[in-house]
């Protein structure tokens, strides 16, 4: 294994290139299903978590962050990068009324940075509630405080 990578720490950045790459393809395919509605597709958008990727123990990532610094900037710049078609789904759902007016920088942040204290936050696993579960229920109180209410 050392032939094709010189560290682990760089075998671990191809592993999080990969996975990445994967969760782009799934972003792909929710963009253009259409048999989703526009709030389904931003709820799908934002937790998206391939099915391979979904029992991993992402509250570890403290530990990459403290041994592998660079596979930790890249799972960071992957949080903050790459939200135009999110961004542009929020917006349409503001401008049909299906949203309310809100922050799209706000709301941006707050689920960045939601992901990055999953990521590293004890609390969640000491309870026993999964990534994914957790990704769930921040979604939940997302939606409701900007879907229109009618």
């Amino acid at each position: 294994m050392y032939q094709m990578f010189e560290s682990k720490e760089e075998l671990l950045l191809a592993v999080a290139e990969h996975g990445f790459t994967q969760i782009k393809q799934c972003e792909q395919r929710i963009l253009q299903d259409p048999a989703l509605s526009l709030t389904e597709k931003i709820r799908r958008l934002i937790i998206v978590l391939p099915e391979q990727y979904q029992k991993v123990n992402w509250y570890r990532v403290e530990v990459v962050a403290e041994k592998y610094p660079a596979v930790y900037r890249c799972i960071r710049r992957h949080l903050e990068t790459g939200w135009e078609p999110t961004l542009a789904l929020l917006q349409q759902g503001i401008d049909e009324g299906e949203l309310s007016p809100f922050s799209l920088p706000v709301f941006q942040g707050m689920v960045i940075g939601s992901m990055e204290y999953f990521l590293t936050a004890p609390a969640f696993p000491e309870s026993g509630m999964s990534y994914q579960q957790a990704l769930d229920a921040m979604m939940n109180v997302l939606m409701k405080g900007i879907e229109r209410r009618t």
